[in-house]
């Protein structure tokens, strides 16, 4: 019992905040070392080496007890002295000690040869109290810096959220068991061309000897900003992004048409990737020791979307842009994504902006071929009210004393011509459904992110269609928080290819979203958007096409959904590349019809069990207007609304708590302006609710 008490005891005298790291991933170098640790970091949103671990890195730090540094914190990484080890390929035995007071469990994650997952979990039995000694050994440790901000190793007290502090006295590396032998090397001089044009193009690749293993990267490859780092070793993360990578190492990168390397000599696995419109390559190919290897891929343009009008965009990723110089690197990975329209957006909370851009509007586009990059914004974002997107604009528009003015934001952001929508659609987290139930009625809401996570999240904006509000559809990556950039995508028609026009079209409606298959719907030979004028009884032929390129996956289903029902839907005993819809139906009330497909492949999403992951598509609607009724479903309306009235009502009087993003630098400001906010938001909510009653009572008219 006393050693309990000791150790709560220690707990108490811990710094409340030890630091206050000042970017957004809230990372900062902690001054504990060994001769072989010559780096600790402790960072808020840890995702490396197959660890995910969101905290508040504030709480770490070094005490000094009985003359010894002890380590402290939720998540932490390490990075191994190269004279120790650097880019190996051997068993490393790790002993860790550290106090096992208040814990269950702890997590490691390294740097390993031939994958990117390698997270295991050490069981610390109930009741095992103070300092105790943990051994393990690593297989195929690599120690190549790959880790965030060039870590080797990583430990944290828990996955996902996670509070638990763990306290660290010591950590020691031993190599042990045979190294592996390494071959003289070749020169790789690896060329991708686009098979019709003969031009090169970027692409995304993998390299793996026959041991599985991806030389490291040169210069040649593109780099991909992370959070405050630039890395060349892409990780396609297994619970966010892997679903169509045919190989099980998921470590890649970005090259932009040419890739030199002096590497190993011997046989390689060669994968290259470059969006859903070209096929996944997987090829083997040999490098000769001593030699010139000259390696020419070509990719077929399969699926050329942009030549029906088609191009595709990602409406939700952060990248900084400190100046122009930044562009051409930006824009090569847009290239090798196949993004044609990738929006770099700032980020906000109530006390700070990450992610800056250097300019907006039209100084800030930037455009090579029929590729752009340009500047949109995530701000305001809280966990009360919901995060928002919007592109476009030609500033940075944000209210700092008045940060939970979502709906000033909104304004000034159409009046400076662009457009604004709701991010993460059926994440609880953000409760994004009171914003857009606040704006909506307003006219403030263009579009939602209804694609995330290779996930589609379908039931508010079902919900909102069906209250009659035109929302388009849109895909957001959400890097570097979530997937890789264009892992899900919106793709948009337009006449001709500009941001602006890119975003009008948004805003019309003419889109779908996709992480593989593509859709052509029309009704009545009316395209996606469309908002067509019949009389009751009127004959409504519904013609649409979902195809694929077969190396991305086969195509299994498709469904014709009416306000939010499936009225068809076409099961293939087994996938094809292409399925057909083809119905007749007779215009008896107003309504929208929207069209998804998906493929075989599903696996579910590790930190939200929730959700599955698919290859699949989903358009925007086409709304059908009889006898010049609006589209809200009459049934389905009040049910909804009396749902959104009961929610604002807890909104009124709900308490702030603290789980914002950047925890460690919002929660004080964030719970004063809230608390200033308080009043207009009982008024604001007070005049929603008059307008959600009001539509209620139109629906119950006969």
């Amino acid at each position: 019992m006393k050693k309990i008490l000791l150790s709560l005891c220690w707990l108490l005298t811990l710094p409340a905040f030890a630091h206050h790291p000042d970017n957004a991933s809230g990372t900062f170098e902690l001054d504990w070392h060994t001769s072989q640790i010559d780096k600790t970091i402790a960072t808020g949103v840890f995702q490396t080496m197959g660890l995910r671990v969101d905290n508040d890195p504030s709480r770490a730090g070094v005490k000094e007890e009985g003359g010894e540094k002890i380590l402290y914190g939720i998540a932490l990484g390490f990075s191994i002295a190269d004279q120790f080890a650097f880019d190996i390929d051997q068993q490393v035995k790790v002993t860790v000690e550290l106090n096992a007071s208040n814990l269950n469990e702890f997590f490691y994650a390294y740097d390993r040869n031939g994958v990117v997952e390698s997270v295991h979990r050490v069981e610390i039995p109930e009741g095992t109290k103070g300092w105790q000694t943990y051994e393990f050994v690593l297989d195929r440790a690599r120690f190549a810096n790959r880790g965030y901000s060039e870590t080797d190793f990583a430990i944290s007290a828990g996955l996902d959220m996670s509070n638990k502090l763990l306290f660290i006295r010591d950590i020691q590396f031993e190599l042990i068991g045979k190294a592996a032998n390494h071959n003289p090397t070749g020169n790789l001089q690896l060329n991708i061309f686009e098979k019709k044009s003969k031009e090169r193009i970027a692409a995304q690749i993998g390299l793996y000897d026959a041991t599985g293993r991806m030389p490291l990267p040169t210069e040649n490859a593109i780099e991909l900003q992370f959070f405050e780092t630039k890395v060349r070793s892409v990780e396609i993360r297994e619970e966010l992004d892997q679903i169509n990578w045919p190989n099980k190492n998921h470590y890649t990168m970005y090259v932009d048409g040419f890739y030199q390397a002096n590497i190993p000599a011997g046989k390689y696995t060669l994968v290259v990737m470059k969006g859903p419109e070209y096929p996944i390559l997987q090829k083997e190919i040999e490098i000769k020791e001593g030699k010139e290897n000259p390696i020419n891929i070509h990719l077929e343009h399969v699926l050329d979307m942009p030549s029906k009008g088609w191009y595709s965009g990602d409406v939700h990723n952060h990248f900084s842009r400190q100046n122009a110089t930044a562009n051409p690197n930006q824009i090569a990975h847009a290239r090798a994504a196949d993004l044609h329209m990738h929006w770099l957006y700032a980020l906000g909370n109530s006390v700070t902006t990450h992610f800056d851009q250097y300019a907006w509007g039209k100084e800030g586009q930037y455009k090579e071929k029929d590729y752009f990059i340009a500047s949109g914004q995530e701000d305001p974002r809280t966990d009360f009210l919901g995060h928002v997107l919007a592109m476009g604009q030609n500033e940075f528009v944000r209210y700092p004393d008045e940060y939970f003015h979502y709906d000033k934001v909104s304004k000034e952001v159409h009046k400076q011509g662009g457009v604004f929508g709701v991010a993460h659609m059926d994440f609880a987290q953000f409760q994004q459904n009171i914003a857009l139930a606040m704006l909506a009625p307003e006219n403030e809401i263009d579009f939602v992110e209804i694609f995330q996570y290779h996930s589609l999240n379908l039931n508010d904006w079902y919900a909102f269609l069906n209250l009659g509000f035109k929302l388009s559809a849109a895909a957001g990556s959400d890097w570097p928080y979530m997937s890789l950039p264009g892992a899900v995508r919106t793709y948009v028609k337009v006449d001709e290819f500009t941001p602006d026009n890119w975003n009008k079209s948004l805003q019309e409606g003419k889109s779908f979203v996709s992480n593989g298959p593509m859709i052509d719907f029309n009704v009545n030979g009316q395209d996606i958007g469309s908002t067509l004028k019949v009389k009751k009884g009127e004959n409504l032929s519904i013609k649409a096409k979902g195809y694929i390129v077969p190396s991305w996956d086969l195509l299994k289903y498709a469904s014709i959904i009416v306000n939010g029902d499936v009225v068809k839907e076409i099961e293939l005993e087994k996938g094809q590349k292409e399925i057909d819809i083809d119905l007749e139906l007779p215009a008896d009330k107003s309504c929208w019809i929207a069209i998804k497909v998906h493929g075989e492949k599903a696996h579910d999403i590790v930190f939200q069990s929730d959700f599955t992951k698919r290859i699949q598509a989903h358009t925007s609607p086409i709304y059908i207007e009889v006898d010049g009724q609006p589209t809200w479903s009459k049934e389905k309306a009040p049910q909804i609304i009396d749902m959104l009235i009961e929610r604002m009502d807890q909104v009124k009087e709900m308490k702030y708590e603290r789980h914002d993003n950047e925890a460690w630098e919002s929660p004080d400001r964030t719970e004063e302006m809230l608390d200033a906010f308080r009043p207009y938001l009982r008024t604001w909510i007070d005049q929603t609710k008059e307008f959600y009653i009001n539509r209620k009572k139109e629906t119950v008219r006969p």
